[in-house]
């Protein structure tokens, strides 16, 4: 579909929110019924002079005109396990799966598979999958982080997710399920990749 059908569609949907015929939006613009019904069939599109005097006619800002949405929004992959101490290397990242939801978007989110129960009482279930926001630097007990622990000389890691609380140079890892223990870490053996922001339970 070319640029200007994309904008002539919607230019009809938004007349037609309005609950205008073409001859009541001509009326108001000044202009003949056949031009705005070519520039809804994408014939041409509308000129620059005239498109702030149709975007103020319909109440709308030129950008719901102009910019395109994605109905799909690319996450990187991170398995559980990953290797080196960057978590979001391309070598670490397995695929890029699309989300049909309006969810943030951007460079700093990242999306992992939860593969324990260990944070059941705080909704997060095994098999669900998290959004995480890859730009928190400032962890706080309130929040829901995922954590990378490192091991094998930092070649290889897992991802965790659990509370943070940090005491000095100490990292506490704080699951909510009862069965699972707190673990307790020094900064150097752990990295907060990032805070949970969304939690799916179905792909």
């Amino acid at each position: 579909m070319k640029q200007t059908e994309k904008i002539g569609k919607k230019l009809r949907k938004f007349r037609k929110n309005k609950g205008w015929t073409l001859k009541k939006m001509s009326e108001k613009l000044g202009l003949h019924w056949t031009t705005i019904q070519a520039w809804e069939k994408g014939k041409y599109g509308i000129p620059s002079t005239k498109v702030d005097k149709v975007c103020k006619v319909l109440g709308i800002s030129p950008s719901l005109l102009f910019e395109e949405k994605p109905d799909k929004i690319t996450y990187p992959y991170v398995e559980g396990i990953f290797s080196g101490t960057a978590v979001l290397a391309s070598k670490n990242i397995s695929k890029n799966i699309n989300i049909k939801e309006i969810l943030p978007t951007g460079a700093d989110f990242m999306l992992i598979k939860v593969e324990s129960d260990s944070m059941k009482n705080a909704g997060i279930l095994k098999g669900d999958w998290v959004v995480v926001d890859i730009s928190v630097v400032d962890p706080h007990i309130k929040n829901i982080y995922v954590v990378a622990i490192f091991y094998d000389k930092e070649i290889k890691g897992e991802l965790t997710l659990k509370k943070i609380e940090k005491v000095g140079s100490t990292v506490i890892l704080i699951p909510s399920n009862a069965e699972y223990d707190i673990q307790v870490y020094h900064k150097s053996e752990v990295q907060v990749v990032g805070k949970v922001v969304r939690v799916l339970r179905a792909l």
